[in-house]
């Protein structure tokens, strides 16, 4: 009898055009050099309108493009590969189809390629069986001619391209013998060496967590009873001794009575891809918490403003309202001035918050005795701890403690620590401060008897906008910034803050550690105070085209017996000028039609100009607004609301 025909197996070019899973080829670029049959099927294109016509991440949407940028490309280029990426790819007719991708970046010769294998998720059970296929396939083709052979080994490439891209590596059991067979990328999933495996279900079990065993045996015999795929995500004990993440997925196969003969499946490596929703999840609580906090504090800041704002007007309905007397006057005064020296506090305190963090505050270092600037933040602090009834204890050391440092910065960050115990401590509670020196750092410790810090609060009480309590319920108020302009000022100068607590009730501590100056041993001699030469009369121009605040100002001047003139807007206070020839001029920046940086540099052009002195005065206080005044021409900066005993610092030195 004549011998039966050889079968006609498939071609290799076949195998890759009909691969179960979409296959791509693509330069470091992301053009794509090759698609597969399969893979233009799921989005509805050709391979002649892919191939080196589009680049891969422009068949992402949106949100996929900023992913394949941000995330896939740099872990491409640092690990070589990205594993188990869920992205939506747009179909040709618009609609969005889910995918599961993985790729691996690989040298051929002197060309970089990434090699892509790609999954439709909606239709993975397909995908599966089509594994299981090949492989049966796989296993006939073995027994075929040479030829065949070579045409098997070319479709376990493709097929390996797809299982080592994916992470992936296949498996089956015998129901009845229950053998089990690996295949070589699950072994090397699993860290183990080729054909390392001992081939039952218990050995497999052996590499499961103890405590996902229930879960996984449940999940698969559920799924052979019912006649369904299966998926399970389970914990593996990888050879290397770590504990890694593994999806699992298969179904079973059934002999014509329908009884159980076989389970095959799918192990997936998923480890990063659980590192990242834990990354993500981490995120997200964070966003939460950030968000929440950030409304506490805008509901706060609101309180805090409306607090000096409601006996500012107040005391405008009475000068509205009737004449009052001098103590009266006097009275209304000292409201006023409080309340405004209130809110300057609290938006100054926002200001240096945002420096710090931006890293553009820098400090006016020089040789401080730490307890002079002790001194001076009691001489501050001493009014509200007496407001508050509480007994306030100071320890300070005998021999001077010398730091480099800014004494301003300095005094603010202990009468931070003092306000805060204070604030914190109800009426008549003890509050201590004490300052000692132990080998090269000076140490300010500022304890209290109030209302202590739980434990779990303990690491984020110094970051902005952290409260203890929900603001409604803060009778004290504050805007959750002093703690952390602290921090950000020691940390400036080169020192650390910690706070400590026994717990609700048990009272705060708050310890600074700052290093000693180094290599100096006496103090800057104190400048003398400067002669006032506030009484001679001086011409003055006003420019601001705030209305109210323009009037004011020539208004205070004017009792002072100064000769004041004021304009609204740019073109007018350069006429003005050009025709009062003024001494000093206060010049807003931001005026209509010239802005106050174009008329300081057009006055300082004109013969009369070259020695007036300018002042800007300006709600803009930042470090580069006061380099562009510099840049302008003008001589000082002012930050609104001005400090009357700037403006007359100012008008002294004038002689």
């Amino acid at each position: 009898m004549p011998a039966s025909p050889s079968p006609m197996l498939p071609s290799a070019e076949t195998l890759f055009e009909q691969a179960a899973s979409g296959l791509l080829l693509t330069n470091p670029d992301g053009t794509i050099l090759r698609a597969n049959a399969t893979f233009c099927r799921w989005i509805g294109q050709d391979a002649d309108d892919l191939v080196g016509q589009r680049r891969v991440q422009e068949l992402f949407t949106m949100g996929g493009r900023v992913f394949y940028q941000t995330h896939w490309l740099p872990l491409l280029q640092i690990q070589g590969s990205v594993a188990e990426v869920k992205l939506d790819m747009v179909h040709r007719d618009g609609s969005h189809v889910p995918m599961l991708l993985n790729a691996i970046r690989r040298q051929h010769g002197d060309t970089t390629y990434h090699e892509l294998a790609v999954i439709v998720v909606r239709d993975r059970h397909k995908y599966e069986d089509e594994l299981v296929q090949a492989r049966k396939n796989a296993e006939a083709a073995l027994a075929a001619q040479h030829e065949a052979q070579r045409a098997l080994q070319e479709t376990a490439d493709v097929l390996g391209l797809a299982m080592r891209g994916g992470q992936m590596g296949a498996w089956s059991r015998n129901l009845s013998t229950n053998q089990v067979w690996w295949s070589s990328q699950l072994e090397v999933l699993m860290g183990l060496p080729t054909d390392g495996f001992a081939s039952t279900e218990a050995d497999f079990f052996d590499f499961v967590h103890e405590d996902d065993l229930l879960k996984v045996r449940q999940v698969v015999d559920q799924a052979i009873r019912l006649g369904t795929d299966y998926s399970v995500e389970f914990r593996f004990r990888h050879a290397g001794g770590q504990w890694r993440w593994m999806e699992g997925r298969g179904r079973a196969a059934y002999d014509a009575q329908g009884k159980p003969t076989t389970l095959y499946g799918l192990g997936i490596d998923i480890t990063e891809r659980k590192h990242s929703e834990d990354q993500w999840q981490e995120i997200s609580e964070r966003l939460a918490q950030a968000d929440r906090r950030k409304d506490e504090f805008l509901a706060t800041l609101a309180h805090e403003l409306r607090n000096p704002l409601a006996p500012m007007r107040n005391v405008v309905e009475l000068l509205k309202r009737q004449a009052l007397n001098a103590n009266q006057l006097r009275w209304t005064r000292e409201v006023l001035e409080r309340q405004l020296q209130h809110m300057t506090h609290l938006v100054d305190d926002l200001l240096e918050v945002s420096r710090i963090t931006q890293g553009k505050l820098e400090l006016r270092r020089q040789p401080v005795e730490l307890v002079q600037a002790v001194n001076s933040a009691l001489e501050a602090a001493t009014p509200l701890v007496q407001a508050a009834g509480h007994e306030l204890t100071v320890d300070l050391p005998e021999q001077p403690i010398l730091l480099d440092a800014d004494p301003t910065r300095l005094t603010q960050i202990i009468l931070n620590l003092l306000n805060n115990a204070t604030k914190y401590t109800p009426p008549g509670g003890r509050i201590w401060l004490g300052i000692q020196q132990a080998d090269e750092r000076a140490t300010v410790t500022v304890r209290d008897s109030g209302l202590g810090i739980p434990r779990e609060q303990l690491t984020n009480i110094f970051e902005m906008f952290s409260q203890l309590t929900p603001a409604l319920d803060r009778s004290q108020g504050g805007l959750g910034i002093g703690l952390a302009l602290v921090r950000g000022l020691v940390e400036l100068h080169g020192g650390t803050v910690a706070a400590h607590s026994d717990g609700p009730g048990m009272g705060s501590e708050f310890i600074v550690t700052l290093p000693l100056a180094q290599g100096t041993s006496t103090l800057p001699m104190k400048a003398d105070k400067p002669d006032d030469d506030a009484s001679r009369a001086k011409r003055i121009l006003v420019v601001d085209d705030n209305e109210d605040a323009a009037e004011s100002l020539e208004m205070l001047l004017g009792l002072q017996g100064h000769e004041v003139r004021s304009a609204g807007d740019g073109m007018a206070a350069l006429r003005l000028a050009g025709e009062f020839l003024p001494e000093l001029t206060l010049l807003d920046i931001g005026l209509p039609k010239l802005n106050g940086y174009e008329v300081a540099k057009l006055i300082r052009q004109q013969p009369w100009g070259a020695n007036m002195l300018l002042v800007a005065v300006t709600g803009w206080g930042q470090a580069q607004d006061k380099q562009a005044a510099d840049a302008a021409g003008f001589d000082r900066h002012l930050t609104k609301p001005v400090n009357p005993e700037d403006l007359r610092s100012i008008l002294s030195g004038m002689a």
